[in-house]
């Protein structure tokens, strides 16, 4: 029993006619007529009378007609549950992010993405790097928003732009009236740096190794925005990336580092295994929008 064969048999019974249905089903009539003898065959029994020019159901056809009916509904509702331009209508989109980066980005590609795909379920999962990668292996997360390297050949990685760090101070401190500042002018500075248990806070650690250059750090945090208050309140300066600054706030002031400007890679990752959807590519071409600094 085959789908286009009870399509041809409920157009005859609600048609009475074989050329009218054949020509609602866009066959030929011979065809039409074979299918349904075919349907009749492997039913072994008889569906349809022809009465002159008039068909009539028989009694086993009077019984399929209603289940046909239910069947081609459900075939017609699956196609159209798949065919919607945001895939099926009760989708989902998991998208993790890491902390120094969900509070900053996230918001705008939301609101975004949920004027395209207002229908899609959007869960937002903060983690570290390393959580977010096993819940990408996993299948528990469809797409991640990290900083490079990441090195697993079972995910796709595509880099969306560099960011700067940025050596972050208050507005009264002595270099805040300088366009850019070098490590010879911070070294004897108070710092206060995200901890280590965000990749940030070691490459911002590496970093500084790398200049032959090591912080004076009176204290770590693992919040951009408990930093922020301490930078306000003069506890110290720190490095923080160019996404996390406020145009609006003047209580912080943000100047490049001369010379060796330190930055940061951020990338999109998804399990190169795994199935993409309509909504995970459409966030995908959002964030490559939302980015106009690609890294090439």
């Amino acid at each position: 029993m085959e789908i286009h064969q009870l399509r041809y048999f409920v157009a005859v019974a609600e048609l009475e006619n074989f050329t009218r249905a054949a020509e609602q089903c866009h066959v030929t009539q011979p065809s039409l007529s074979q299918q349904i003898a075919k349907l009749e065959r492997e039913l072994d029994t008889r569906l349809l009378d022809r009465l002159g020019r008039t068909v009539v159901l028989t009694d086993s056809g009077k019984e399929l007609l209603p289940r046909a009916r239910r069947i081609l509904k459900e075939v017609d509702a699956a196609e159209g549950w798949f065919k919607q331009p945001e895939g099926p209508e009760v989708v989902s989109l998991r998208v993790g992010a890491l902390p120094t980066i969900a509070p900053f980005k996230l918001p705008t590609i939301v609101q975004h993405f949920r004027q395209e795909m207002p229908k899609v379920a959007l869960t937002l999962v903060e983690d570290y790097t390393d959580h977010l990668l096993d819940r990408l292996l996993k299948g528990t997360l469809d797409v991640a928003i990290l900083a490079l390297p990441i090195e697993d050949a079972r995910l796709q990685v595509e880099p969306l732009f560099r960011e700067p760090l940025m050596v972050a101070m208050p507005p009264d401190h002595p270099l805040a009236d300088k366009p850019a500042v070098s490590f010879s002018q911070v070294r004897q500075e108070p710092f206060v740096l995200l901890h280590e248990i965000h990749c940030l806070g070691e490459q911002i650690l590496g970093f500084c190794r790398q200049q032959e250059f090591q912080p004076h750090v009176v204290c770590e945090s693992a919040q951009i925005s408990t930093i922020q208050e301490m930078i306000r309140l003069g506890v110290g300066i720190s490095l923080l990336p160019e996404m996390a600054i406020d145009p609006d706030d003047t209580s912080c002031v943000y100047r490049p580092i001369r010379k060796i400007q330190p930055f940061r890679t951020i990338a999109a990752a998804w399990n190169r295994h795994r199935t993409s959807t309509p909504p995970q590519r459409r966030l995908l071409e959002i964030l490559r929008q939302e980015d106009a600094a690609l890294v090439t």
